[in-house]
């Protein structure tokens, strides 16, 4: 029993550990039914819903300790936490984290312990989508390595546009329990065949559905110009290198005011709004006389309620302003305040004292049409790009993933991204001080992207968009109920 035990242990560490080859930078997607075959044949030679919950441990600590070990970089390479508290931040959070598919296991062992058609087919896809959308608001949420993001190059993408990146990640969940449940009833051609029909009819709905057009185009193109300023954050945060990097945009921007929409990346601008009146004067000027509008991430400042707020200014052809609604933990803000305050004393960031924007806030126009701005990490929440949809006929996103230095992270953003702009038919502007700064079309796909870590610009048309995907006409709460109401009936048939 302990060599069984040790066995199905490494099983799903390894199961785990590849699971991350599945995403972005890597793209092997299929990786992601061969990681859930492992686990899942784990899990059904698991006698007790205790071990199935440690098995579905160990498959989270290697999973998403290989998934995001890049939060180590910017707790101490950029925020000066000393390494071990660094280390044991991050070990917490994967531990944490963790949990999600431990309790997988648990629920599943204990509520289907037989295995059958039901567990591995229902049950599995059911309750592995459930806790996704449970990890992406919980605790402020984590909505990171969702399955279906890995899976936005492959035929399954298409239902996206039906079921969002939940949709894709139960199809892909399906098809391991489908797999699973070949090998179970392996001696039964019938059972064998229908199963093999299932999966080909969910491959093959997502390339039908791939190929359905469901917006359409909103006058003629536009030109657009995405400026990578790629400034080190050592130097941002540097009040002597201000004058040289407002300069530095300054140029770039002048060279490009052809473009009717110019974006600068997440907190390009270094200094308070109210502290750059002059400079903003007179850039907002120039862009009139060109008819061009200039988006830039900057730091808001309320002298009413004496609060920061992290922000998107629009100036010059149109004049317009967003706070970021959406803050990251323990880098724009300091949760549970009374008991953490003393992580101040070893964990610098220069962003780390900010105050959401509300969900109702004034329009940001170009011309007579609506942009869905977004600040970073926002782009991952599904639901903050609803609220914006079907009225929103582009997507922008200004970020600056340079806090994870040459890490995975950045592509892993850039794929969610895509996978934003698949789900809801938008053109998106993905800027980025220092990669991955890229146009994405409305399927999802990069059509033009700068290199990493070089100063440049990057101008396209693109194309204005109207319409509504199903995902955006019904939402993700209307799925999420039918997932639930699948899982209690099967329990309910199994009673």
């Amino acid at each position: 029993m302990l060599k069984k035990k040790t066995f199905l242990s490494l099983v799903a560490l390894f199961a785990g550990a590849i699971l991350p080859l599945a995403f972005a930078p890597f793209g092997y997607y299929l990786i992601a039914e061969i990681a859930l075959v492992l686990l899942l044949l784990t899990w059904s030679r698991t006698p007790s819903p205790g071990l199935a919950f440690w098995y579905g441990w160990l498959f989270g600590l290697t999973f998403f300790g290989c998934g995001v070990y890049w939060v180590y970089i910017s707790i101490h390479n950029f925020g000066n936490a000393p390494i071990l508290l660094a280390v044991l931040i991050l070990a917490l959070m994967i531990a944490f984290l963790a949990l999600y598919p431990a309790l997988q296991g648990y629920i599943l062992n204990r509520l289907f312990p037989q295995n059958d058609w039901r567990k591995f087919l229902v049950a599995f896809p059911a309750l592995w989508v459930i806790l996704e959308w449970l990890r992406g608001w919980v605790l402020s949420g984590f909505p990171w390595l969702f399955l279906g993001y890995g899976h936005i190059d492959s035929p399954l993408r298409g239902w996206a546009t039906i079921f969002g990146v939940y949709g894709v990640s139960f199809v892909i969940a399906q098809t391991a329990g489908a797999i699973v449940c070949m090998f179970f009833y392996r001696k039964k051609m019938k059972s064998i065949a229908m199963l093999a029909l299932l999966i080909l009819v969910l491959w093959g709905g997502g390339i039908a559905f791939t190929k359905i057009n469901w917006t359409k185009k909103i006058d003629v193109p536009i030109k657009v110009s995405l400026i990578q300023g790629n400034i080190p954050l050592d130097q941002k945060w540097d009040e002597s290198e201000w004058l040289s990097i407002l300069n530095s945009y300054t140029i770039l921007t002048a060279q490009n005011f052809s473009s009717k929409i110019i974006i600068w990346p997440e907190a390009a601008i270094p200094l308070l709004t109210e502290d750059a009146q002059f400079y903003l004067k007179l850039l907002s000027k120039a862009a009139k006389k060109h008819n061009t509008t200039i988006l830039s991430g900057v730091s808001f400042y309320d002298n009413q309620s004496g609060n920061y707020s992290n922000g998107i200014l629009a100036f010059g052809a149109n004049d317009g302003r967003y706070n970021k609604r959406h803050l990251v933990p323990f880098t724009e803000y300091l949760p549970l305040r009374f008991l953490l305050s003393w992580l101040h004393n070893y964990i610098m960031v220069p962003m780390s004292d900010f105050s959401s924007g509300a969900k109702n806030q004034p329009d940001l126009l170009i011309g007579k049409t609506l942009l869905a701005p977004f600040i970073c990490y926002e782009i991952a929440y599904a639901n903050l790009v609803l609220d914006y949809l079907p009225r929103a006929g582009l997507i922008v996103t200004v970020c600056e993933d340079g806090w994870f230095g040459e890490s995975i992270a950045a592509a892993q953003h850039a794929e969610i991204a895509r996978m934003r702009s698949l789900e809801v038919g938008r053109y998106q502007l993905l800027a980025t001080s220092t990669g991955v700064t890229a146009i994405i079309d409305a399927n999802g796909k990069i059509i033009s992207e700068l290199p990493a870590f070089k100063q440049a610009v990057l101008t396209a048309n693109i194309q204005l968009l109207s319409g509504a995907t199903p995902w955006v006409k019904f939402g993700q709460y209307i799925w999420l109920l039918l997932l639930l109401a699948i899982l209690w009936a099967t329990r309910w048939k199994k009673g």
